[in-house]
């Protein structure tokens, strides 16, 4: 952090694990990663803080359960007198419009993935979310959110499906060879198929009308996703860190939302 300038630490708390970095020049930097489930969660993330300096400002994205939202809590109250601020999804932050009747319905790690891309984008926008679930939003050129999907990511059709069925489990990459010989391979297989083809569907009907809309993938199999995708010629790009890049921009803004949409 450069003199004079606070220091504000960021989280992402997500469905699976804990992002965390420190704002530096309006990035997110030194960045970390935990499994929620991981042996000695709170000390570990206890002690890797406690290498930083001690912030000004924490800033929280959270869609974690109310569990491991309350452990994370503990940990930061350790490193008191900073200011936590759990977020909530505004109207309208980072020249980003929330279109939904109840701003709050939109998921936080969503507006703050569209933020991050719509910034690198500087206009029309799709950012797909490869996570627990499968997300899709599309943002105008003036920063309006346009559309939005949701639906399960691979693995969760697949355990649907399995559930549902007697087949046994195959080969997780399946998705690369084709899987022409196996029924538990084809079934691994249309679970990526029908997550790739949404995602083509998607970015094919906002670039219907010329807007030349770029597309980015963020999340822990968005890698994977792209790779599958580049296959067919839908090119994307995957963007690191979304989330944290979102609330990067919004925190390092000087113009920062009002107190009525922290919490």
């Amino acid at each position: 952090m450069s003199a004079g300038t606070p220091e504000t630490w960021l989280l992402d708390l997500g469905n699976s694990r804990a992002k965390v970095a420190r704002l530096e020049a309006g990035a997110p930097a030194d960045a970390f990663a935990l499994e929620w489930g991981a042996p000695g969660f709170a000390a570990d993330l206890q002690a890797r803080l406690a290498r930083w300096p001690r912030p000004a400002r924490v800033w929280v994205a959270s869609v974690a359960s109310l569990a491991h939202a309350q452990a994370v809590r503990a940990v930061l109250a350790t490193f008191a007198p900073a200011r936590a601020e759990w977020l909530r999804t505004p109207r309208c932050a980072g020249g980003v419009t929330n279109r939904y009747a109840r701003p709050e319905r939109l998921g936080i790690d969503r507006f703050l993935a569209m933020l991050a891309a719509h910034a690198r984008a500087r206009g029309a926008c799709i950012i797909v979310g490869c996570g627990t679930a499968l997300t899709l939003d599309a943002v105008g050129a003036g920063g309006d959110h346009v559309e939005g999907l949701i639906t399960l990511a691979p693995d969760g059709m697949l355990r649907a499906l399995q559930g549902a069925t007697a087949i046994a489990d195959g080969n997780p990459d399946a998705f690369a060879a084709g899987a022409r010989d196996d029924t538990a391979l084809a079934l691994h297989a249309g679970c990526w198929a029908s997550a790739g083809a949404l995602v083509e569907w998607f970015v094919a009907r906002q670039q219907a009308g010329g807007a030349g809309r770029q597309a980015w993938l963020h999340g822990g199999w968005a890698a994977r996703l792209a790779a599958w995708l580049a296959r067919d010629g839908c090119q994307v790009q995957v963007l690191d860190n979304a989330v944290l890049r979102g609330l990067a921009a919004w925190a390092g803004a000087a113009n920062v939302e009002s107190s009525a949409d922290l919490r």
